[in-house]
Order: structure tokens, then C-alpha cells, then sequence
């Protein structure tokens, strides 16, 4: 297997796989961001007592943390692959391949 090989298979191509499975994933928590940010403010222009505003702002916390988390692991995903096309540039340049 060569070097050129190697790289392709072990870094550049899972690493975009990687950076579109979490970015779907982080689309998706963003829809549902925007659906409990929603409920919260509508229910911050409401009467509501204090205890239901705690768990409504928990709960668009939770997905603030999900699409943050989200976002991270899908740029992992893109420095692998920026990794594994350096090596490959690298390997263009030289006699590696």
C-alpha cells in the first residue's frame, strides 16, 4: 500500500465522512435549538411561574450544548483531513508516493 494510499484511506477520507455525519447531526440539533428556544420565549412573554422557565431554559441549554458539542467533532473531522491532504501535498512533492 503506498503512502499516497495510506493517507487517503486512514485520514482524508473518514475525516470528511466524519465532519458530514456530525454536521448533519449538528443541523439537526439546530433544528430542535430553534424549536426549544422558541417555547422558551414564548413562555418568558407568558405568566409562567419560575419553575417552568427553569426547565425551558434547561432545556434549550441541553441543545446548545449538543450543537456546540456537535460543531467540535465535526471540525476533528476536518483537521483529520486537513492532516491527511498536507501528507498527500506532502507526498506530491516528493518521492514518497
Amino acid at each position: 500500500m503506498t503512502k499516497r494510499m495510506q493517507l487517503s484511506v486512514f485520514l482524508v477520507i473518514p475525516g470528511v465522512a466524519w465532519a458530514l455525519v456530525c454536521g448533519y447531526y449538528a443541523l439537526k440539533d439546530w433544528s430542535h435549538l430553534q424549536a426549544a428556544y422558541h417555547a422558551y420565549h414564548t413562555l418568558a412573554g407568558t405568566n409562567a411561574d419560575l419553575r417552568a422557565l427553569f426547565v425551558a431554559y434547561s432545556a434549550q441549554d441541553i441543545h446548545r450544548i449538543n450543537l456546540f458539542a456537535d460543531g467540535v467533532w465535526a471540525l476533528l473531522g476536518l483537521v483529520l483531513a486537513g492532516i491527511g491532504l498536507h501528507g498527500l501535498y506532502r507526498a506530491a512533492d516528493s518521492r514518497l508516493a
